[in-house]
């Protein structure tokens, strides 16, 4: 028979065991807890729908949005905008903006950055496609993406309107010349370089200027061309777009003035000039 003592001591045992495993489960229980409630924390390098997350640094973006002469009348975009620090950054200096983004974690990092900053009624974020997005409000880009990313974009960029500001952080727009480039001093890294683009007016044609026929060539920014006067051409030099503000040389005489649509006009040896698209 088994003896009182035994059943005492089994009956020990296995209180003891029923702890152990109510404490064991308790204690999983809290860790899983714990780390459900754990804020979402990015970390650069994290893989994205279109690209790895790497955050521009902060006086880059400052230098950025110098080289745009950044003002609260613009509106900014960014497009991939991870944690929204473009779009917040450009908030504190009373510019309102929108930054598109497809991680929902990432937008919800955002708005609560921008809750902090109080900037909230400024700064915000939407979910969705960078290379779908409509930029057409904008008047700033504030951007950070990889050369592909950036040529893929190009034919977009070009329709914002004239004198739009594309910035960007480090790498160049392929086969566009930048306007301005500059570094950022200070906590940068190796991600310093600012690039500046103004968007140029589109004047690729034959204009009519006077009794001449202007025919010009525009590779974003730049101009070539000629100047035909009763069959005798003369080619374009020097020309180039500032937005919607066009220069240009034929022979000794330089041309400037405005582009608007289909006419320009402006100043030619303190004389009025005009030309209309054919």
């Amino acid at each position: 028979m088994i003896s009182v003592r035994c059943v005492v001591a089994f009956a020990i045992a296995l209180s003891v065991v029923s702890f152990a495993v109510s404490a064991s489960a308790q204690k999983t229980a809290q860790e899983s807890a714990a780390a459900a409630k754990k804020p979402f924390d990015p970390v650069p390098g994290m893989p994205g729908k279109d690209s790895v997350w790497v955050p521009t640094p902060f006086v880059t973006l400052e230098k950025m949005y110098d080289l745009a002469k950044l003002t609260p009348k613009d509106f900014v975009m960014d497009l991939g905008s991870g944690d929204g620090r473009a779009i917040i950054v450009a908030a504190k200096r009373g510019t309102p903006g929108l930054g598109i983004e497809w991680n929902q974690d990432l937008i919800n990092l955002s708005n609560k950055f921008a809750a902090e900053a109080g900037v909230s009624h400024l700064a915000k974020f939407e979910r969705g496609d960078m290379f779908s997005a409509d930029i057409s409000k904008a008047t700033v880009l504030g951007l950070f993406m990889l050369p592909d990313q950036l040529a893929k974009l190009t034919p977009k960029f070009l329709t914002m309107r004239p004198g739009s500001r594309i910035t960007v952080n480090g790498f160049g727009i392929p086969g566009w010349t930048t306007d301005v480039t500059e570094k950022a001093t200070g906590d940068c890294g190796t991600w310093c370089t600012a690039h500046l683009y103004i968007v140029p007016a589109p004047v690729a044609g034959t204009w009519r200027l006077g009794e001449a026929d202007l025919a010009l060539a525009q590779s974003f920014q730049m101009l070539t061309g000629t100047l035909t006067v009763s069959g005798k051409s003369t080619p374009v030099a020097n020309g180039r777009l500032n937005g919607n503000k066009i220069t240009f040389t034929v022979g000794d005489t330089q041309y400037s003035g405005r582009v608007n649509g289909t006419s320009m006009s402006g100043q030619v040896n303190g004389m009025p000039w005009s030309a209309t698209k054919k």
